[in-house]
C-alpha cells in the first residue's frame, strides 16, 4: 500500500492526483477526507499495444495488400527479412518463422539492446531457392515481459523466376550415395549442389534421356555422415548462359 500526499480540494468540491507510473495490472484507489474513506475504485494498467505489421523481404515490391513478389533470378543469393518498427523496446525479443514448400524455418531470437537499430534476418539463400513457384508466409513474434507472446501479420511473399517447377533430386537411400535427376528434354547439362559442412559441386553432364545419376562425393559424405543435408541441381539449355535451380531435397540424417 502507497499513502499518497495531500492534495486541495477545489472551490467546486472537485480534486486531481497524478500517481507515478504504474505497474500493468490492476491497481485499487481510496480517497480520505475530513476523517472518512471513500469506496474503492479500480483502475486496471493494461500492456501497451504493439504495432505489428508484416514484415518486408528486402528487393520485393509490393503486390497488394500483405503481398510480395520477388524474381529470385534478379538477386541471387541470401534473402533478408526485415522487420518493420513495431515499437521496439529493450528487452524484447523477437524471432521470425519463414514457412516454405515443405518445411518451417525459425530464426535464431534476437533481443532487443538498442530500440532504434533496425532487424533484419538472414534467409539461406537455398531456402528461397526451394520456395520459386510457390508462396511463402512470413511473420514474427515479440516477447514483451511481463506478457507473453505475440505475433505479427502475415506476409506472403511470391518466389517466381522461371515456369513450372524443377524438381528436387532423389537419392538412393539407404545407401546414400547417389543422386538422380530427371528432366524430359535432351540438349540440356545439370550440375548437382551438396550441401553440408562445405558445399561441394558435382561435375556437368548431359542429359541423354531424362534422367542423370551422380555419385556422391566420399570425403564429403563421410565428413557429413549423421547430419542435415541438403541437395538441388542446376540445369543449363545449350546456347543459353542462363541457369535455373531445382527445389531442395532435405536429408535429415545422411
Amino acid at each position: 500500500m502507497i499513502i499518497a500526499p495531500s492534495v486541495p480540494v477545489q472551490a467546486n468540491g472537485t480534486w486531481s492526483y497524478q500517481p507515478p507510473a504504474l505497474a500493468q495490472g490492476p491497481h485499487i484507489f481510496t480517497a480520505h477526507a475530513n476523517g472518512q474513506m471513500s469506496n474503492n475504485w479500480v483502475i486496471g494498467v493494461g500492456a501497451e499495444q504493439m504495432n505489428l505489421t508484416p514484415p518486408h523481404f528486402r528487393l520485393a515490391t509490393s503486390a497488394g495488400p500483405n503481398r510480395e513478389q520477388i524474381n529470385y533470378y534478379a538477386h541471387e543469393g541470401d534473402g533478408w527479412v526485415e522487420i518493420p518498427d513495431y515499437g521496439r523496446r529493450t528487452g524484447d525479443t523477437v524471432r521470425l518463422s519463414w514457412v516454405g514448400r515443405r518445411v518451417t524455418v525459425n530464426s535464431e531470437i534476437h533481443t532487443v539492446t538498442n530500440p532504434a537499430s533496425p532487424i533484419v534476418f538472414k534467409i539461406s539463400m537455398y531456402e528461397v531457392i526451394d520456395c520459386i513457384g510457390v508462396n511463402v508466409s512470413m511473420s514474427y513474434t515479440v516477447v514483451r515481459a511481463p506478457a507473453g507472446p505475440s505475433t505479427s501479420q502475415a506476409m506472403s511473399l511470391s518466389v517466381y523466376g522461371h515456369v513450372g517447377a524443377i524438381e528436387a533430386p532423389t537419392i538412393n537411400s539407404p545407401d546414400n550415395n547417389n543422386i538422380r535427376v530427371q528432366f524430359r528434354d535432351d540438349y540440356y547439362s545439370a550440375q548437382v549442389r551438396f550441401i553440408g559442412l562445405t558445399t561441394v559441386e558435382s561435375p556437368i553432364q548431359q542429359f541423354h534421356g531424362n534422367y542423370i545419376n551422380f555419385p556422391i562425393n566420399a570425403v564429403w559424405r563421410d565428413q557429413n555422415r549423421g547430419r542435415v543435408v541438403l541437395f538441388n541441381w542446376s540445369l543449363k539449355r545449350f546456347g543459353n548462359n542462363q541457369i535455373f535451380y531445382s527445389q531442395i531435397l532435405r536429408v535429415n540424417n545422411l
